[in-house]
């Protein structure tokens, strides 16, 4: 009865190559519009001389006569629970099945050449950092015939000066003097696809949330896009013109001195919005 080598995989059965995965830094914007790549990696590839045989060309490998060209040998134990099949790996040919009497001279009997290839990856628009593209067969060359890898590219994407993301939506915070707050304003505000009209109505208070539809980020897999969240913050000046006093202290007399607490304050709004 074989209880240790059941199920056991021979030695030199097809096996897939081993997936590589490589980083790729991009701009906000190349993030939003989307961007070819051109990454270098460095990994296996089937030797030009010997074309995987290992062998020099001219000569051929040898099936190994210690395990029969299956790559592993087997011994038989008695043990008081009956006889136990014990597989290891042949040690004539560590695994292969074969013996290479004449070695290849360039990969020196690996069958792989170590390279630095380069690839041009197109990546989508609407990606955003910790998105995975994954490039099928990049990766490292199967053994034994088996399948190669994966490539999988890890996306980060640069913080931006003025944008946030949130999702498909865009964050921007926009200061206003207290003039444009109070009486209302036509602005032009930037987004990623250059400056747009925004308009501000009379009385906007701190923490005021415009959305500018179709200004966000393009969705993943699909033709729609996220909006633009704009956050008004309302600019205190710290210095005044002796002008400007004078015009704030008549101001002043027209107001009242009343105060009104608030349930919540500027940075309460932003984390809402920011969904922090």
């Amino acid at each position: 009865v074989d209880r240790r080598g059941a199920g056991r995989q021979r030695q030199n059965a097809p096996r897939r190559g081993v997936d590589l995965s490589y980083t790729a830094m991009l701009t906000f914007e190349e993030s939003i519009f989307g961007v070819e790549k051109v990454i270098e990696i460095t990994r296996d590839e089937v030797c030009e001389t010997c074309h995987g045989s290992c062998a020099e060309p001219g000569s051929n490998p040898a099936k190994c006569t210690n395990c029969g060209g299956r790559g592993e040998v087997r011994q038989v134990r008695q043990t008081f629970l009956g006889s136990m099949v014990q597989v290891t790996t042949c040690p004539n040919c560590a695994g292969r099945g074969e013996i290479i009497s004449h070695p290849c001279h360039t990969c020196k009997g690996r069958g792989l050449e170590r390279k630095t290839v380069k690839k041009t990856v197109p990546i989508p628009g609407g990606v955003d950092s910790g998105t995975q593209i994954r490039l099928a067969g990049e990766g490292q060359p199967g053994v034994n015939g088996g399948p190669t890898g994966n490539l999988y590219i890890e996306i980060k994407v640069k913080a931006h000066q003025f944008f946030k993301r949130k999702g498909n939506d865009i964050i921007l915070n926009l200061d206003i003097n207290i003039a444009q707050a109070v009486l209302g304003a036509e602005l032009e505000v930037p987004t990623v696809d250059g400056n747009a009209k925004l308009v501000i109505p009379a009385g906007t208070q701190p923490g005021k949330v415009f959305t500018m539809r179709g200004k966000g980020s393009p969705i993943l897999r699909s033709t729609g896009r996220g909006d633009q969240m704009v956050v008004v913050n309302v600019d205190v000046p710290k210095t005044l013109t002796a002008d400007q006093r004078k015009l704030f202290e008549q101001l002043a007399t027209t107001l009242g001195t009343e105060v009104r607490p608030q349930e919540k304050s500027f940075m309460d709004i932003l984390k809402d919005v920011l969904g922090g």
